[in-house]
């Protein structure tokens, strides 16, 4: 029959297996947290490196950017020794070690993030002013040679909107592909037809509005239309209809 005292040994065997798996455990799951919070940085700073290569790889040789990424592998290199060489991951926290390391890389990835956008926004700028649809659609003539030019335009100018919204360029054609659209829109804009005679503004102002008046048709404004538009898209009708009986 067990004793009272091997009953109390085996329970103070048992609590004291208890206090050791729990303190596995605990360990286990702090080196996972440590490990989740150094696998963020990392990966973020994996993207930013992929996307800084597209805007500029001359910014990782940058001095600011140079001096802030050598702290973050000074202060890894210290945990790392730290570790191999017989701590446990609570260890990191002595001296704030992981604190700093952790602080270290999120400015790290914060300073190549900004100095990133704004080479890519000076990259952009550089291309020069790009007016949107709206703007082109109040300043051109409405004609179906410029109504076709328009749509082309808003294509383009579509890709455009989309290529300089975004943070940071993920695609490595990114820079050539912008250079080309904005290009392309440059040279459309210069076919679209912004100007014409007063005589011919005021005529096809009243062909938009309902109708223009046989009047309005000089020899001028009919040699531009000839030249400029479609004289088909245009008819004669009287002002009222007539009925014979």
């Amino acid at each position: 029959m067990t004793t009272l005292i091997q009953s109390c040994s085996q329970l103070r065997a048992g609590l004291q297996k208890v206090k050791v798996a729990n303190q596995t455990r605990q360990e286990i799951s702090a080196l996972q947290e440590r490990m989740r919070e150094w696998g963020q940085h990392a990966s973020t700073r994996q993207s930013l490196l992929d996307k800084t290569r597209i805007v500029d790889p001359s910014l990782l040789q940058r001095e600011d950017i140079a001096q802030v990424d050598q702290s973050v592998l000074t202060l890894a290199e210290q945990s790392r020794r730290l570790l191999e060489g017989g701590g446990n991951v609570q260890d990191l926290a002595t001296d704030n070690l992981w604190t700093r390391l952790n602080n270290a890389a999120e400015s790290a990835n914060q300073r190549l993030r900004e100095a990133a956008r704004e080479q890519w926004r000076q990259f952009v700028e550089s291309l020069g002013h790009i007016d949107s649809s709206a703007v082109l659609e109040g300043r051109m003539l409405k004609t179906p040679a410029n109504e076709a030019i328009l749509t082309k335009y808003r294509e383009h100018y579509a890709k455009y909107q989309s290529a300089v919204r975004v943070e940071l360029p993920s695609s490595a054609s990114a820079r050539l592909d912008l250079t080309s659209t904005v290009a392309s829109l440059l040279e459309l804009r210069e076919q679209l037809k912004g100007s014409a005679p007063d005589a011919v503004r005021v005529f096809l102002k009243a062909i938009e509005n309902g109708g223009a008046t046989l009047e309005l048709l000089t020899p001028e404004v009919f040699e531009w239309i000839r030249e400029n538009d479609d004289p088909n898209r245009f008819v004669v009708k009287p002002r009222n209809s007539l009925t014979w009986r």
